[in-house]
């Protein structure tokens, strides 16, 4: 007797599903305002040999400048449209970790 009470609950869930599915209803309505600001992107950057190479968005399109890099001598420049620099501190022959900080 309790396993067809159980079986005949469920099987009435079941089937009404659909019909309490039909009877969405909006509750309100409204407007909702997002705040903020746009944020450029980072800039791209890649290696080739001893070229490091950065596109920068400067407002109209990508800017490209190459540096030229020197192993296990100071490295620091600037990014396009003052976005940021960026330096190598070497760490032994050859091996540097390269920093990008964005303003």
């Amino acid at each position: 007797m309790k396993k067809n009470f159980i079986i005949g609950t469920c099987l009435a869930l079941l089937l009404s599903t659909p019909t309490m599915a039909n009877n969405n209803k909006v509750i309100g309505s409204g407007t909702i305002t997002f705040t903020g600001s746009i944020v450029e992107g980072n800039c791209m950057t890649d290696s080739v040999g001893n070229t490091f190479k950065a596109n920068c968005w400067n407002g109209t399109e990508m800017e490209e400048t190459l540096h030229k890099i020197e192993p296990n001598k100071m490295f620091n420049a600037q990014l396009g449209e003052n976005k940021g620099s960026m330096s190598i501190n070497w760490i032994k022959e050859n091996v540097g970790i390269m920093d990008i900080v964005y303003n």
